[in-house]
């Protein structure tokens, strides 16, 4: 799990090498051991992500001429005041640079090598780095790259927990997590290399690789990955869509990026761009029917196209980086990109000629709903209806999104305070100290009845666009009505009372967490509004939990 904590230790250059190596127990110096064997003398290597420049200065120290690129100013002006002194053959610079734009010439190194920097990349990133890698390199080449990969059996388990810990530091330090390399081996030949060898360590948790340079088309251009073709129809892909919709949306559930076919496109056919996230990848599959099209699925991080929109996960850079990594120019004489209209909030089209100069597409919105495609192919209006531009929060899906949002609270919030509850009140009943185990239940049915509440009753809160008075009026609705049913069980009014601090919280609470799955405001608003519902979140809970305590206690 070395490379999720990294993006930490390389914000202090002077003790990055000493806490990387105890991170990796030692393996990163025996990966840098493994490529000075490989390299050899009197090469011309380029060194993507040389950090410090430890692995630089010694492929440099064997009679290498080395330039080491690094997109971290801190990490190169580190590496250059550490600049070897007892150089005497071959040749070493540093400056910055990244793997996107690698400073040489084409057809020009013997070696690339890298180190622990391929997880910094998305997939897309990934594989242009392994073209821009394959341009610069002579012919037969070699690629050495080192990283952290996923391994198999039941060491994967044990990979998953070490990750899930690490992405709990990297939150608490408001960093984001680095990409699993979950389809690089597939890339490899696609894009026009092949494996001469390999080095596992830790269960291959780390590997190295050696990769020669080939072209058997003679094009002298690299070659582009294309991912196979993904089922949507059968009964299993029905159970993905509902493991997607009603297990809480919580995990990021990602299909591999890229070109997909529809139908039998060609060169002339439509191209629809969604997002990496397998529930909208079966759903626009189906909705187009079979028509001929190129589906482009952009890598929203496995997130659906609202949210990933909202968060950064489906703007510019991502379009931009699909459209570079998978060729798609090559493929289509068609000039247009159709979105889906709820990507609007993250592709910023007049912001994309100034990202990239030669973005080769015009962009155009397509309707909210992927149902309404085909009509959308079939007539192309010059000005969409409301229905297509609208994304209406209707009672079909507020039952969805009842379900969803209890199912995520649940797993991300209270499944664990609820099964410690459990034991704690088994163990009072056995001792014959307390028989309220049944007010564990109770817990379970006010949060599901509450959301039930909110998310049926939403449109009458359609009076304020701000979710802190809305939460302030279902709270208020929701001890009215769990009042009334508090009462009806027990027949106290007195218990009741202790429990209404509680009513209100958990409905406060939730209608701000359900902001994510309606589109009655902007990611911005619901941002202004976090410092004060923080404060008044931590009173009410505060205020709710003694009550709480003391209602099951004495009474």
């Amino acid at each position: 799990m070395a490379v999720v904590y990294m993006r930490k230790l390389e914000q202090e250059p002077d003790s990055y090498d000493s806490k990387f190596t105890a991170l990796t127990k030692g393996v990163n110096l025996e990966v840098r051991e493994w490529i000075l064997d490989k390299i050899g003398r009197s090469k011309s290597i380029l060194e993507v992500g040389c950090g410090t420049g430890s692995l630089a200065s010694q492929m440099a120290l064997k009679g290498n001429n080395v330039k080491a690129i690094d997109i971290n100013f801190q990490m190169i002006n580190y590496a250059m005041q550490n600049y070897p002194s007892d150089l005497k053959e071959g040749s070493l610079l540093y400056q910055t640079g990244s793997f996107s734009n690698m400073p040489v010439e084409a057809n020009s190194q013997d070696l690339v090598v890298s180190t622990f920097m391929l997880s910094e990349l998305r997939p897309f990133e990934q594989q242009i780095f392994l073209r821009n890698a394959w341009k610069v390199l002579k012919s037969s080449g070699r690629l050495l790259i080192a990283a952290e990969f996923v391994p198999n059996g039941f060491w994967n388990l044990i990979f998953k927990i070490k990750r899930w810990r690490y992405k709990k530091k990297l939150r608490r330090l408001k960093l984001r997590s680095t990409f699993l390399l979950k389809w690089f081996f597939n890339y490899i030949e696609p894009i026009g290399f092949k494996t001469k060898a390999k080095e596992e360590w830790k269960h291959g948790t780390i590997q190295a690789l050696e990769l020669i340079k080939f072209d058997e088309k003679e094009t002298n251009e690299p070659g582009f990955y294309q991912p196979n073709p993904k089922r949507f129809k059968g009964i299993i892909s029905q159970l993905r869509i509902y493991r997607c919709i009603y297990t809480g949306q919580i995990d990021l559930v990602p299909i591999d990026p890229g070109i997909y076919k529809s139908g039998n496109p060609t060169e002339s056919s439509p191209i629809i761009v969604t997002a990496n996230y397998e529930f909208t990848y079966i759903k626009v599959m189906r909705d187009l029917k079979g028509i001929d099209a190129w589906v482009i699925c952009v890598d929203s991080n496995g997130i659906n196209v609202w949210c990933a929109a909202r968060g950064n996960d489906f703007g510019n850079n991502q379009l931009i980086e699909a459209v570079e990594a998978t060729g798609l120019e090559r493929l289509t004489e068609k000039k247009t990109l159709i979105l889906p209209q709820l990507s609007a909030g993250g592709v910023v089209i007049p912001e994309l000629q100034k990202k990239s100069k030669n973005f080769p597409f015009r962009v155009v919105y397509g309707p909210v709903w992927s149902k309404d495609l085909p009509e959308f192919l079939e007539n192309r209006p010059a000005r969409k209806p409301d229905r297509m531009k609208l994304a209406k929060f209707t009672l079909k899906h507020r039952f969805r999104g009842f379900i969803t949002h209890t199912t995520f609270l649940l797993r991300k919030i209270f499944i664990l305070p609820l099964i410690s509850l459990l034991f704690v009140f088994l163990i009072l009943n056995s001792l014959n100290i307390s028989t309220k185990l049944w007010w564990v239940g109770e817990l379970l049915f006010w949060i599901v009845a509450s959301n039930f509440i909110i998310t049926f009753l939403f449109p009458v809160a359609n009076f304020t666009r701000r979710f802190i008075i809305k939460g302030i009026f279902f709270g208020t609705l929701n001890v009215f009505i769990l009042g009334i049913i508090s009462y009806f069980f027990h027949n106290s009014i007195i218990f009741t009372l202790w429990n209404i601090s509680f009513f209100f919280w958990v409905s406060f609470f939730s209608t701000m967490s359900l902001s994510g799955y309606t589109m009655a405001t902007s990611p911005s608003e619901i941002q202004e509004e976090y410092p004060i519902f923080g404060i008044l979140n931590k009173v009410i809970l505060t205020i709710s939990l003694i009550s709480l305590v003391i209602g099951i206690v004495f009474l």
